[in-house]
């Protein structure tokens, strides 16, 4: 199933526009985490790696999934978890958004005051029929 590719360039913007959240032990950081190979590596990975649900494909369904994680200071993904705003995502949504974050590749970490930082990221999935 082809990934909307439009969707992924709105993901890696917005990865970027609601990322700046700021940890109660971690500074605010001057420069944000980045995907290894900047924002088109990241829709390349999204588009390879994703893949549809079966089931939610023989549904026609679509949804987004709002995925929120930590980038430590050594570019490790860690501390996954969902957020929901509106209504909640299926759960083999969920479970397949889940699946890619936590399959990528450490991330160029954040940095404040010349120092690697640990900085949470907010990224939309969308998983739409095209």
């Amino acid at each position: 199933m082809k990934i909307d590719l439009k969707w992924l360039f709105f993901a890696a913007f917005a990865l970027f526009a609601l990322a700046p959240l700021r940890s109660q032990t971690s500074p605010l950081p001057e420069k944000m985490p980045e995907f290894p190979g900047g924002i088109p590596a990241l829709m390349a990975y999204m588009g390879n790696n994703l893949k549809y649900p079966e089931t939610a494909q023989k549904e026609k369904a679509e949804g987004i999934v709002l995925i929120k994680f930590n980038v430590d200071p050594d570019g490790s993904i860690t501390d996954l978890r969902t957020i929901s705003k509106g209504e909640t995502p299926r759960p083999d949504f969920v479970l397949e958004a889940l699946r890619v974050v936590r399959s990528m590749p450490k991330w160029t970490p954040g940095e404040a005051g010349g120092k690697k930082v640990k900085a949470e990221i907010v990224l939309p999935v969308k998983f739409k029929l095209s």
